[in-house]
C-alpha cells in the first residue's frame, strides 16, 4: 500500500514500512512519552500507543494527518498496538469512520491493533447500527482498551506472520 500525504509518503508491505522526507519525523522516542504531532499526542504504555486528539475533534479534513500519524508508529518487525481515545467527542464525520475501519483493517494485515476507548453513546450507536463495531475494536475504557490492544495485537500479529509464509 501506498499513500501521499504531501510531505510525507508512506508505504506498507506485510511487516515493512518506509518512509521518505522524515525531516521531524526522526525524533527518538523516550520509554514512555512520544513527540506530539500535529494532530494526536501520543504516549507509550507499555507495548501500545496510547493517542488522542490535541484539539479535541476530528474534522473530514484531518483523515489524512490522522493516518499519516498512526501509520507513522509503525516499524518493521514491531506493528502498532494502538489505543485512541475518543473522550470529548461528541460527533463524528462518516468520512472520519471510513478512517478509522481502513486503520483498523491495515495495522491488522501488519499485526497491529486499533481499539478505540472511551466512546460517547452516540459514536457507539453509529458504529453499532452501520456494523462498523465489527471491523473496528472498541473499549469502555483504558484498561479494557489496553487488554483488548495486547491480545488482539499477539493474534494479528501471529496471522500476518502465517500470512508471510
Amino acid at each position: 500500500m501506498f499513500w501521499d500525504f504531501g510531505d510525507i509518503a508512506v508505504r506498507i508491505e506485510l511487516g515493512h514500512c518506509s518512509k521518505t522526507n522524515r525531516d521531524a519525523k526522526t525524533k527518538t522516542l523516550s520509554k514512555h512519552h512520544t513527540p506530539t504531532t500535529k494532530l494526536l499526542s501520543i504516549r507509550k504504555d507499555g507495548q501500545v500507543y496510547r493517542a488522542r486528539l490535541i484539539a479535541g475533534n476530528l474534522r473530514s479534513l484531518d483523515t489524512k494527518q490522522l493516518r499519516a500519524e498512526i501509520v507513522g508508529l509503525h516499524s518493521p518487525g514491531n506493528p502498532p498496538l494502538v489505543m485512541f481515545s475518543m473522550r470529548g467527542m461528541d460527533s463524528l464525520a462518516s468520512s472520519c469512520l471510513g478512517t478509522f475501519a481502513e486503520l483498523s483493517a491495515d495495522l491488522e494485515r501488519v499485526g497491529g491493533v486499533l481499539v478505540l476507548y472511551n466512546l460517547p453513546k452516540e459514536i457507539a450507536k453509529v458504529l453499532r447500527k452501520t456494523k462498523l463495531d465489527r471491523i473496528i475494536q472498541t473499549a469502555k475504557a483504558h484498561p479494557q482498551a489496553k487488554k483488548r490492544a495486547l491480545a488482539n495485537g499477539k493474534k494479528n500479529a501471529e496471522l500476518a506472520q502465517m500470512s508471510a509464509a
